[in-house]
């Protein structure tokens, strides 16, 4: 009988701790209960939209002027416009970092090829 009161008494009163700890896990709840079908459509419509008619979604929304005020809004807090060293070091960290990433692949492929034509000229 203890057990069974310590039990509803934790279950009411923890409940809300269950529900705050998804707000932390987020995504991975929201993969669960559907949302990343929901993101991927929203994705792809977007850029179904985007391709035909030229313009985003948002932008079929948004009048010239909210659009023009949008822009300059942007403009103002670019990190780039603000500070130009900044952003060209991390223009380069992320070359840099492309470039090995391609060079990784690269030389995987290079490596399975080598692989299959080696053991391809053993069983020769």
């Amino acid at each position: 009988m203890r057990k069974i009161l310590g039990l509803l008494f934790f279950g009411l009163f923890l409940s809300g701790c269950y529900t705050s700890s998804l707000t932390v896990v987020g995504p991975a709840t929201g993969v669960a209960s559907g949302k990343l079908t929901e993101t991927v459509t929203s994705t792809t419509l977007n850029h179904v939209v985007k391709k035909q008619t030229g313009k985003t979604p948002l932008e079929h929304v948004l009048s010239e002027k909210q659009i023009t005020t949008l822009e300059t809004t942007k403009a103002k807090i670019d990190p780039c416009k603000k500070n130009n060293k900044l952003c060209s070091v991390i223009t380069k960290r992320i070359n840099e970092t492309r470039k090995q990433l391609i060079g990784l692949s690269l030389q995987a492929r290079i490596e399975k090829q080598h692989k299959q034509i080696f053991s391809q000229s053993k069983k020769d």
